[in-house]
């Protein structure tokens, strides 16, 4: 992986770790992984494995896509829809994916219009 790749990643990192108030110690304790290694991350020094990439996404409430490429949908801004989401009977999925699909289709016409 190319340095400055690592240091993009690193410097989403150090971002979302500030946003949510953490320090790094604070982070590691979260995340099971030293604070040492949080700061190579944040210079570029180091990369994530997966389990690791994972389990800081799940404690810093943001997709592993944003950290990786800067994406910028924020999991943490449709957090509650899904938690209502993962709630429902699964009966309910097939019904529930038409009304999401159809209304990001009304949407995406809606914002094509002059």
């Amino acid at each position: 992986m190319e340095k400055t790749v690592k240091k993009e990643i690193g410097a989403r990192l150090r971002y979302k770790r500030e946003q949510s108030g953490y320090s790094r110690e604070k982070l590691g304790e979260l995340c099971a992984l030293s604070p040492r290694f949080i700061a190579n991350i944040e210079f570029g020094d180091s990369t994530f494995s997966l389990d690791s990439l994972m389990t800081v996404c799940r404690v810093l409430s943001c997709s592993c896509d944003y950290l990786l490429f800067g994406n910028s949908v924020d999991s943490s801004a449709w957090s509650d829809v899904t938690s209502k989401l993962e709630n429902l009977d699964t009966h309910y999925k097939e019904p529930v994916d038409k009304l999401i699909q159809s209304v990001v289709e009304i949407i995406s016409m809606a914002e094509s219009l002059p």
